[in-house]
């Protein structure tokens, strides 16, 4: 627009230069050509001015980066159709159902270890050893006592043996029962319990194991 504004204006001072002037004939190519280096100075001092157009950068997004989330920890889960399994313990220390005062643990099989081959009929003498963790001392009123077992046996009509002498907390006593043998050949299995003075059972069971030939 602005190259047609300038060529107006020269247009208007070359209509008032030939009133009030008489000027030689000019050449009419040589006034267009002037115009047109005009207009072309002009475009170019214009596009001069205008600021550099800055180029365009693009902003990357920002992603939101998720939180840690805590992790529970995995616990060990049984298998189904599984169940612990609490295997048989002989002799095992069991304390007093009487209190904490009486307790006793196994020592030793005296005579008569379990699977011990003995002749059929014959009575033996069982004796177990056992030690007095308590802090009571045991008296002559402690006994030990036919508990369960001995099938095809006659234990079960055995009478309770008493402690022979005072057992302080510590110490160690011998207890023994005489058991009749059955004439059958066979295994037989009887648990016997020592009893303190209340009645009460307590300590280890004590068992006995024999095959009768």
């Amino acid at each position: 627009m602005s190259w047609l504004l300038l060529l107006f204006v020269l247009f208007i001072l070359s209509a008032c230069g030939k009133g009030t002037q008489t000027t030689p004939t000019s050449n009419p190519n040589l006034v267009y050509t002037q115009i047109w280096e005009t207009v072309v100075v002009g475009q170019t001092q214009t596009q001069a001015a205008l600021p550099p157009t800055q180029a365009t950068t693009s902003t990357p997004e920002i992603t939101s980066t998720p939180r840690n989330t805590n992790t529970p920890l995995v616990s060990s889960t049984p298998a189904a159709g599984t169940a612990s399994v609490t295997p048989a313990v002989k002799n095992t220390t069991n304390p007093s159902t009487g209190g904490a005062c009486d307790n006793a643990t196994f020592v030793a099989d005296v005579t008569y270890p379990d699977n011990s081959e003995v002749p059929a009929g014959q009575p033996i003498i069982k004796t177990w050893r056992i030690k007095n963790l308590g802090p009571c001392t045991w008296n002559q009123d402690y006994t030990l006592v036919y508990a369960w077992g001995g099938d095809g046996t006659n234990w079960s009509k055995n009478s309770a043996s008493h402690f022979v002498k005072l057992i302080p907390p510590g110490d160690m006593i011998d207890l023994s029962m005489e058991l009749d043998v059955p004439s059958e050949p066979g295994t037989y299995t009887g648990v016997f319990r020592t009893m303190n003075d209340n009645d009460y059972f307590f300590g280890p069971t004590l068992t006995i194991v024999i095959k009768v030939k």
